[in-house]
């Protein structure tokens, strides 16, 4: 299956389609963000066993450091409460190098978040339709309830991903459709973009893979 990389230049470290000396090549992480649903933690899990890095799932380091799910943070402190422990564990994981690093759908949102993902490492958006991530999402609440989810359905989602897709875009340097992809195939994608960027290749604005 022939898929295309596509690739940002408005980004710190790209200019006129060129890696810049801005990048930390050798220490680099690198950072998956997108709305739930788009495969973040599988993708993540599979490219850093692919490439030797640890992962990191920042949700996951919230519940860890907080000893509660994140539906109980919400339920019981709040959403103010719950992006206190995300800011905290997205600058923790980002201390490191050589780290797969997937942040939860609303990191990016925040501008200190921000700031520190894009600082030197390679930013991939992974992206789905509406459909396809409303299903996913209901395949999983058993096991991960979501609570920026719990209501509205396809609206819900639709409306909280139009808010931040021109966040996620602005933040990312490449993007991934993921909604027919395999996270086999995904995990190539983005394993491609490591070496190209470790390489200090130049960016084609498409790359067909």
């Amino acid at each position: 299956m022939s898929r295309a990389l596509r690739w940002g230049f408005a980004r710190e470290g790209v200019t006129g389609g060129k890696l810049q000396g801005t990048w930390r090549f050798g220490s680099m992480n690198v950072v998956l963000i997108g709305f739930s649903g788009c495969g973040k933690s599988s993708v993540g899990r599979a490219l850093a066993g692919q490439l030797g890095w640890e992962f990191v799932d920042t949700d996951a380091e919230v519940e860890r450091i907080a000893g509660r799910r994140i539906h109980e943070i919400f339920a019981e402190e709040g959403e103010a409460t719950f992006r206190m422990l995300e800011r905290s564990a997205v600058e923790s994981a980002l201390r490191g190098e050589h780290r797969v690093v997937a942040v939860g759908g609303g990191a990016v949102v925040d501008p200190t978040n921000r700031q520190a993902i894009r600082e030197g490492n390679l930013v991939v958006l992974l992206d789905a339709n509406v459909d396809i991530i409303q299903a996913r999402l209901e395949r999983a609440m058993g096991e991960e309830p979501r609570p920026m989810l719990a209501k509205g359905g396809a609206e819900r989602i639709a409306s909280l991903k139009a808010a931040r897709d021109p966040v996620y875009r602005e933040t990312a340097h490449v993007t991934i459709a993921t909604d027919d992809a395999t996270v086999e195939e995904v995990t190539l994608l983005v394993a491609e973009a490591v070496r190209r960027v470790q390489a200090g290749l130049e960016m084609g604005a498409t790359r067909e893979l």
